[in-house]
Protein backbone atom coordinates (compact mmCIF):
# COMPACT_ATOMS: atom_id res chain seq x y z
CA UNK A 1 0.00 0.00 0.00
CA UNK A 2 1.41 3.39 -0.77
CA UNK A 3 1.93 5.55 1.82
CA UNK A 4 0.12 8.50 2.25
CA UNK A 5 1.69 12.32 2.45
CA UNK A 6 -0.43 14.71 2.72
CA UNK A 7 0.48 17.95 0.66
CA UNK A 8 -0.89 20.29 4.15
CA UNK A 9 -1.90 19.97 7.37
CA UNK A 10 -2.56 21.55 10.87
CA UNK A 11 -0.73 20.72 13.91
CA UNK A 12 -2.48 21.46 17.15
CA UNK A 13 -0.04 22.48 20.26
CA UNK A 14 -2.60 20.84 23.24
CA UNK A 15 0.22 22.79 25.54
CA UNK A 16 -0.66 25.98 24.17
CA UNK A 17 -4.59 25.15 24.74
CA UNK A 18 -3.81 24.38 28.16
CA UNK A 19 -1.14 27.55 28.53
CA UNK A 20 -4.10 30.40 27.21
CA UNK A 21 -6.85 28.98 29.09
CA UNK A 22 -4.37 29.42 32.88
CA UNK A 23 -3.78 32.63 31.83
CA UNK A 24 -7.61 33.48 32.12
CA UNK A 25 -8.00 31.58 35.09
CA UNK A 26 -4.87 33.09 36.92
CA UNK A 27 -6.33 36.83 35.95
CA UNK A 28 -9.60 35.74 37.23
CA UNK A 29 -9.01 33.51 40.41
CA UNK A 30 -10.31 30.36 41.24
CA UNK A 31 -14.47 31.74 42.40
CA UNK A 32 -15.07 32.25 38.51
CA UNK A 33 -16.18 29.70 36.00
CA UNK A 34 -14.74 29.35 32.80
CA UNK A 35 -17.12 29.03 30.22
CA UNK A 36 -14.77 27.52 27.33
CA UNK A 37 -16.09 28.45 23.47
CA UNK A 38 -15.52 25.18 21.31
CA UNK A 39 -18.17 26.13 18.60
CA UNK A 40 -17.32 25.56 15.04
CA UNK A 41 -15.65 22.95 15.45
CA UNK A 42 -13.24 24.60 18.37
CA UNK A 43 -12.44 27.31 15.44
CA UNK A 44 -11.70 24.64 13.22
CA UNK A 45 -9.07 23.31 15.63
CA UNK A 46 -10.82 19.97 16.28
CA UNK A 47 -13.94 20.31 18.96
CA UNK A 48 -13.59 16.88 20.61
CA UNK A 49 -9.76 17.05 20.77
CA UNK A 50 -9.97 20.31 22.33
CA UNK A 51 -12.29 19.88 24.82
CA UNK A 52 -11.08 16.73 26.24
CA UNK A 53 -7.53 18.77 26.26
CA UNK A 54 -9.42 21.30 28.91
CA UNK A 55 -12.35 19.32 30.48
CA UNK A 56 -10.55 19.51 33.88
CA UNK A 57 -9.81 23.64 33.63
CA UNK A 58 -13.22 24.29 31.89
CA UNK A 59 -16.66 24.46 34.01
CA UNK A 60 -18.77 24.91 31.44
CA UNK A 61 -18.30 24.32 27.25
CA UNK A 62 -20.49 26.25 24.82
CA UNK A 63 -21.24 25.40 21.33
CA UNK A 64 -23.35 26.91 18.43
CA UNK A 65 -26.58 24.24 18.28
CA UNK A 66 -27.85 21.10 19.62
CA UNK A 67 -25.80 18.72 16.91
CA UNK A 68 -22.16 20.24 18.54
CA UNK A 69 -23.94 19.98 22.18
CA UNK A 70 -24.51 15.84 21.42
CA UNK A 71 -20.95 15.66 19.46
CA UNK A 72 -19.33 17.20 22.50
CA UNK A 73 -21.63 15.35 25.22
CA UNK A 74 -20.14 11.81 24.09
CA UNK A 75 -16.51 12.96 24.93
CA UNK A 76 -16.93 15.18 27.71
CA UNK A 77 -19.13 15.46 30.42
CA UNK A 78 -19.06 19.16 31.57
CA UNK A 79 -22.09 21.24 31.54
CA UNK A 80 -22.30 22.40 27.91
CA UNK A 81 -24.25 25.49 27.03
CA UNK A 82 -25.85 25.93 23.51
CA UNK A 83 -25.00 29.45 22.93
CA UNK A 84 -26.96 29.61 19.31
CA UNK A 85 -31.04 29.60 19.19
CA UNK A 86 -32.97 26.19 19.15
CA UNK A 87 -35.30 25.31 16.83
CA UNK A 88 -38.40 24.01 18.43
CA UNK A 89 -37.97 20.50 16.88
CA UNK A 90 -35.01 20.39 19.02
CA UNK A 91 -36.41 21.59 22.16
CA UNK A 92 -37.43 18.52 23.64
CA UNK A 93 -34.06 16.56 22.85
CA UNK A 94 -32.05 19.52 24.34
CA UNK A 95 -34.42 18.90 27.68
CA UNK A 96 -34.27 15.14 27.80
CA UNK A 97 -30.17 15.69 27.56
CA UNK A 98 -29.48 18.42 30.52
CA UNK A 99 -28.09 21.00 28.09
CA UNK A 100 -28.32 24.57 28.65
CA UNK A 101 -30.19 26.25 26.15
CA UNK A 102 -30.27 30.31 25.59
CA UNK A 103 -33.51 32.26 25.66
CA UNK A 104 -34.39 34.84 24.36
CA UNK A 105 -38.22 34.97 24.03
CA UNK A 106 -40.71 34.75 26.58
CA UNK A 107 -42.53 31.98 24.03
CA UNK A 108 -39.23 29.55 24.21
CA UNK A 109 -39.24 29.49 27.58
CA UNK A 110 -42.87 28.78 27.70
CA UNK A 111 -41.91 25.67 25.32
CA UNK A 112 -39.24 24.25 27.18
CA UNK A 113 -41.60 24.21 30.58
CA UNK A 114 -44.37 22.69 28.31
CA UNK A 115 -41.57 19.92 27.41
CA UNK A 116 -40.06 19.51 31.09
CA UNK A 117 -42.85 18.44 33.72
CA UNK A 118 -41.48 16.74 36.42
CA UNK A 119 -37.91 17.82 35.76
CA UNK A 120 -35.98 21.51 35.89
CA UNK A 121 -35.00 22.81 32.51
CA UNK A 122 -32.18 25.00 32.99
CA UNK A 123 -31.60 27.93 30.98
CA UNK A 124 -29.41 30.72 29.72
CA UNK A 125 -31.23 33.76 29.80
CA UNK A 126 -30.27 36.02 26.83
CA UNK A 127 -30.51 39.78 27.12
CA UNK A 128 -29.67 42.09 24.26
CA UNK A 129 -28.05 44.97 25.24
CA UNK A 130 -26.59 45.89 21.74
CA UNK A 131 -25.76 42.86 19.63
CA UNK A 132 -29.12 42.84 18.51
CA UNK A 133 -28.76 39.51 17.45
CA UNK A 134 -30.45 37.42 20.39
CA UNK A 135 -31.56 38.29 23.67
CA UNK A 136 -34.28 40.20 25.21
CA UNK A 137 -34.17 43.70 24.56
CA UNK A 138 -32.87 45.25 28.07
CA UNK A 139 -35.41 47.76 28.39
CA UNK A 140 -37.92 45.20 28.62
CA UNK A 141 -35.72 42.14 30.17
CA UNK A 142 -36.80 42.42 34.04
CA UNK A 143 -40.73 41.85 33.28
CA UNK A 144 -39.40 38.75 30.76
CA UNK A 145 -37.21 37.80 33.66
CA UNK A 146 -39.81 37.26 36.49
CA UNK A 147 -42.51 35.46 34.08
CA UNK A 148 -39.99 33.03 33.28
CA UNK A 149 -38.73 32.24 36.58
CA UNK A 150 -41.81 31.90 37.69
CA UNK A 151 -42.66 29.10 35.18
CA UNK A 152 -42.30 25.90 37.26
CA UNK A 153 -40.28 23.84 35.05
CA UNK A 154 -37.59 26.09 34.32
CA UNK A 155 -34.27 27.22 36.58
CA UNK A 156 -32.29 29.82 35.40
CA UNK A 157 -28.80 28.38 35.06
CA UNK A 158 -27.07 31.76 34.01
CA UNK A 159 -28.07 35.05 32.57
CA UNK A 160 -25.30 36.66 29.58
CA UNK A 161 -25.29 39.18 26.76
CA UNK A 162 -22.75 39.64 24.24
CA UNK A 163 -20.58 42.81 23.45
CA UNK A 164 -20.38 43.82 19.54
CA UNK A 165 -17.49 46.10 19.78
CA UNK A 166 -15.33 44.87 22.98
CA UNK A 167 -12.26 45.20 20.47
CA UNK A 168 -13.16 48.76 18.88
CA UNK A 169 -15.36 50.87 21.35
CA UNK A 170 -14.14 51.02 24.61
CA UNK A 171 -16.63 53.90 25.40
CA UNK A 172 -19.74 51.97 24.27
CA UNK A 173 -18.66 48.74 25.86
CA UNK A 174 -17.80 50.37 29.49
CA UNK A 175 -21.33 51.72 29.03
CA UNK A 176 -22.91 48.23 27.93
CA UNK A 177 -21.10 46.50 30.83
CA UNK A 178 -22.11 48.94 33.25
CA UNK A 179 -25.68 48.89 32.01
CA UNK A 180 -25.70 44.82 32.20
CA UNK A 181 -24.16 45.02 35.50
CA UNK A 182 -27.81 46.80 36.81
CA UNK A 183 -29.84 44.84 35.23
CA UNK A 184 -27.95 41.48 37.24
CA UNK A 185 -28.47 43.91 40.27
CA UNK A 186 -32.05 44.64 39.47
CA UNK A 187 -32.80 40.79 38.81
CA UNK A 188 -31.07 39.87 42.23
CA UNK A 189 -33.14 41.98 44.07
CA UNK A 190 -36.38 41.60 42.48
CA UNK A 191 -35.67 37.90 41.82
CA UNK A 192 -33.48 36.03 44.02
CA UNK A 193 -31.89 32.55 42.92
CA UNK A 194 -28.29 31.41 42.30
CA UNK A 195 -27.92 31.93 38.85
CA UNK A 196 -25.04 33.29 37.69
CA UNK A 197 -24.22 36.10 35.10
CA UNK A 198 -21.56 36.21 31.46
CA UNK A 199 -20.86 39.07 29.29
CA UNK A 200 -17.23 38.40 28.61
CA UNK A 201 -16.20 37.04 25.75
CA UNK A 202 -12.33 36.89 24.44
CA UNK A 203 -11.70 41.02 23.89
CA UNK A 204 -14.21 41.73 27.11
CA UNK A 205 -11.49 39.07 29.66
CA UNK A 206 -8.11 40.54 27.87
CA UNK A 207 -9.30 44.39 27.80
CA UNK A 208 -12.58 44.52 30.29
CA UNK A 209 -11.15 42.24 33.36
CA UNK A 210 -12.56 44.56 36.25
CA UNK A 211 -16.38 43.51 34.76
CA UNK A 212 -15.97 39.64 35.20
CA UNK A 213 -19.38 38.75 36.92
CA UNK A 214 -19.12 35.17 37.83
CA UNK A 215 -18.63 33.59 34.54
CA UNK A 216 -16.09 34.49 31.68
CA UNK A 217 -16.31 33.29 27.91
CA UNK A 218 -13.13 33.00 26.24
CA UNK A 219 -13.55 31.96 22.94
CA UNK A 220 -10.36 32.84 20.19
CA UNK A 221 -8.24 33.46 23.52
CA UNK A 222 -8.14 29.50 23.81
CA UNK A 223 -6.54 28.95 20.51
CA UNK A 224 -3.86 31.64 20.84
CA UNK A 225 -5.89 34.65 18.82
CA UNK A 226 -6.16 37.94 20.09
CA UNK A 227 -8.60 40.88 18.57
CA UNK A 228 -6.68 43.44 19.99
CA UNK A 229 -2.68 42.91 19.00
CA UNK A 230 -0.96 44.73 22.50
CA UNK A 231 -2.41 41.40 24.04
CA UNK A 232 -1.67 38.77 21.06
CA UNK A 233 1.97 38.30 23.15
CA UNK A 234 0.28 36.92 26.11
CA UNK A 235 -1.17 33.82 24.43
CA UNK A 236 -0.11 31.12 22.81
CA UNK A 237 -1.40 30.00 18.86
CA UNK A 238 -2.43 26.73 19.02
CA UNK A 239 -2.30 26.03 15.16
CA UNK A 240 0.51 25.71 12.95
CA UNK A 241 -0.48 25.18 9.16
CA UNK A 242 2.32 23.63 7.27
CA UNK A 243 2.46 22.52 3.37
CA UNK A 244 5.31 20.45 1.48
CA UNK A 245 7.09 22.43 -1.46
CA UNK A 246 5.84 20.36 -4.30
CA UNK A 247 8.02 22.98 -7.14
CA UNK A 248 10.34 25.85 -7.33
CA UNK A 249 10.79 27.65 -10.40
CA UNK A 250 12.69 30.51 -11.48
CA UNK A 251 10.99 33.26 -13.79
CA UNK A 252 12.46 35.74 -15.39
CA UNK A 253 11.44 39.49 -14.83
CA UNK A 254 8.04 40.51 -15.98
CA UNK A 255 6.72 37.08 -16.95
CA UNK A 256 2.88 36.65 -15.50
CA UNK A 257 2.12 34.10 -13.23
CA UNK A 258 -1.36 31.87 -13.17
CA UNK A 259 -4.85 33.27 -14.52
CA UNK A 260 -5.39 36.62 -14.78
CA UNK A 261 -1.18 37.06 -14.84
CA UNK A 262 -2.07 38.78 -11.49
CA UNK A 263 1.77 38.98 -11.01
Amino acid sequence: MMEKHYRCWAEIDRSALRHNLAFVREKFGPDIDLLAVVKANAYGHGMIKVAQTIADQANIFGVANLEEAIALRAAVQNPITILGPALPGERGTIAERGFIPSISTLEEARDFDRIGPGQKVPINFKIDTGMGRMGVLAEEAVAVFKEVSALPNIKVHSVSTHLPVSNEDEQFTREELHNFGKLIKQLRVEVPGDYKAHALQTAGVLAFAEEPFEIVRPGMLIYGISSLPEFQSLLRPAMTWKTRIALIREMPAGHGISYGRTF
